[in-house]
Parts: structure tokens; sequence; C-alpha cells
């Protein structure tokens, strides 16, 4: 069984003095996420849950001054979510450096190989990238796209927002 102790440093010394540190000390850190709010959801194009529903995308800090991008918790396989994905638009608001990744907000289905072909480009994307960002404060909004025959279309009536602060 692991122990875990904590120790709290005085804010400030009267005389300077080496300390020496045995632990690795964290960076400070800011993020938040607000899910992107789908519209409604109804006839044969719908999607179970309902309308409204919300989709959820996390950033986290990673190496190399970059971020991963995950989609949490993804939705169960329905056929109508074979056409639907998740575009990320990202920006380091302190270099301008911007871009985007898709993800897929769907488990893909676990039917037996060859059987029921799933096919199209939301199911070749995964549910988490990583996006060289720099470091700085990123923003990114999230939104929810659905291919149909005249092009993609945004699904989502509200999109998400994360803020995180990249080191």
């Amino acid at each position: 069984m692991a122990t875990l102790s904590c120790a709290a440093a005085p804010a400030a010394m009267a005389t300077p003095t080496a300390v020496s540190v045995g632990h690795p000390v964290a960076a400070q850190s800011l993020s938040f996420a607000i899910p992107a709010i789908g519209g409604v959801e109804a006839g044969p194009g719908g999607v179970p849950g309902g309308s409204f529903q919300q989709t959820r995308v996390v950033a986290r800090p990673a190496p190399e001054s970059s971020v991963v991008f995950s989609v949490t918790d993804p939705a169960p396989w329905f056929y109508q979510y074979a056409y639907r994905y998740v575009s990320v638009s990202w920006r380091n608001l302190a270099t301008g450096t911007s871009g985007t990744v898709a993800l897929r907000h769907w488990q893909r289905p676990s039917f037996m190989p060859g059987t029921v072909p799933v096919t199209g480009y939301p199911v070749t994307l995964p549910t988490s990238a990583t996006a060289r960002t720099g470091a700085g404060p990123v923003v990114a909004t999230v939104t929810v796209l659905r291919e149909q025959y005249s092009g993609t279309a945004t699904s989502s009536i509200i999109p998400g927002l994360n803020a995180l602060l990249v080191p």
C-alpha cells in the first residue's frame, strides 16, 4: 500500500536558502470543458437518447507542448451514428497556431467481421487524438457534424468549448 504525504512551504522567506525537493512539482494548469448540445432528434434520422444530447470532448496537456482531445463516454452503436462525427477546432492564443481534429463520438459495432459492413469517413476516426498546439493558452470549439447527400452539415445547435493552459 502506498502512502501519500503533503508538505506546505512558506509563502515568502526572509533569507534565500537552497531547498532540495524530492518529488516532482506540478505546473499550474487551467482546464475546463463545456459539452456540445445536439439539435432535435426526430424521424428516421434520429439517434437514441432524444433531442439536445450532450457530446463532451475533454482536452488535457500532453508532452512536447501538445494537447490530447478525447471523447468522454462514447455513445453505444446505432446505425445512424455511422454518418456522424465530432470536429474540434483549436487555436493557441499566444502563437496564433490553429488546427482541426476529427473524432468519432460513438462505439464501433461488434458485428462478426464481414457480416455487416460499416463504411464511411466517421467509422475510420479515433475517439482520441493529439494535436501539436504549442505552449500557451489553447481554446477549442466542439461541433457535432453529420454527413449527408448534399455534404457535411452541423448537427449540434450549441458548440462545445474547451480551454486549457499548455505548458
